[in-house]
């Protein structure tokens, strides 16, 4: 059966977002309305427990507002904390959710760390997996490779701070796995990256063949949740959604646009790379509705800069593809 979704926005966030989506018609999947259940889940991305100073109250906020929704899971889209005893406490945190808990890894999460080490320090199953909770299937994906030399090779310790063509692929093993996978489901499906799998620039660079496999199931897939480019942003694709959610945290500046101005000097001297974070006001986070009539309702939170806001430093609009902004967005899908 074929479909065609839309999806609104709905409030306000980026300059980008903020312009008309493509509105079609569509027909719902006739296996989602056999779902009688709606599943809450929350949402969070980039975190980056070892840059920001505040990553504990940050999410301690985001569990606090899940164990209070009574939501049946969290995920978290990557760049999340490395694999170290002193975020033992960090973890803590995470785990006063006592509901399932999923992860997808993050490039920065191998800044220190091999996959394996990430994946007992978490306690995640594999680097790609899929699962089903009420009616709802979903698919995580792993980004986080080399391509040279013919050879896929799997981020290790900083070993993908090379040229930019090399990074950020999916292995021929597990886009084969994700083929057969989401055609053996006859659930409506989320497909969770924390690279983009839309993105020309800053996304996965084998994007279409993934695309490709989506688009031949394309009334099977809900949209694509994604992190790491820390920008609020949403794109509709040959009848595929891919919403970009934001960092919880902060946008990266680089050193044209630091700032020694927003943090205590202490944490400057411990956070070395804080110069170079634009952080927002407040933990950014989504909480998502999967409704059994067919709607997908994402929910957003809104904050502001830590002043100096980047703008304010010279920053132009136009990075990333995208204008930054301390925002996630709220979206509506319908499937």
């Amino acid at each position: 059966m074929k479909r065609r979704k839309f999806i609104n926005k709905i409030g306000t966030g980026s300059l980008l977002a903020s312009l008309p989506f493509t509105s079609m018609s569509f027909k719902a999947n006739a296996e989602s309305k056999k779902n009688t259940q709606t599943l809450r889940f929350g949402l969070v991305a980039d975190v980056h427990k070892d840059l920001i100073p505040d990553a504990n109250e940050r999410l301690e906020e985001f569990i606090d507002k899940a164990i209070s929704r009574e939501v049946d899971m969290v995920i978290q889209l990557g760049d999340f904390c490395m694999g170290e005893d002193k975020n033992k406490d960090f973890m803590g945190i995470w785990e006063t959710f006592k509901g399932p808990k999923y992860h997808v890894l993050g490039n920065h999460d191998m800044d220190r760390n091999s996959k394996q080490e990430m994946l007992d320090f978490w306690g995640m199953p594999k680097t790609y997996y899929s699962y089903d909770l009420k009616g709802v299937h979903f698919i995580t994906l792993d980004a986080n490779f080399l391509f040279q030399d013919g050879k896929y090779i799997d981020y290790h310790k900083a070993n993908f701070y090379v040229d930019s063509a090399l990074r950020t692929y999916i292995d021929d093993e597990q886009i084969e796995w994700f083929k057969a996978d989401l055609a053996a489901t006859k659930l409506p499906t989320i497909v969770l990256s924390h690279q983009s799998l839309w993105h020309h620039q800053w996304g996965v660079k084998n994007r279409l063949r993934i695309q490709e496999i989506m688009e031949a199931e394309a009334d099977k897939v809900i949209c694509c949740f994604n992190g790491h480019n820390h920008i609020d942003f949403h794109r509709h694709l040959n009848g595929i959604d891919y919403i970009e959610i934001n960092s919880m945290s902060y946008q990266w500046i680089g050193e044209k646009y630091t700032s020694l101005e927003r943090f205590p000097k202490a944490q400057y001297e411990r956070y070395p790379n804080l110069p170079h974070i634009a952080a927002y006001k407040d933990p950014l986070y989504a909480f998502v509705t999967v409704d059994p009539v067919g709607t997908l309702t994402v929910e957003g939170v809104r904050s502001q800069w830590i002043k100096p806001t980047p703008y304010e430093l010279g920053m132009p609009e136009g990075q990333y593809g995208s204008v930054s902004t301390a925002v996630i967005s709220d979206y509506m899908v319908k499937f």
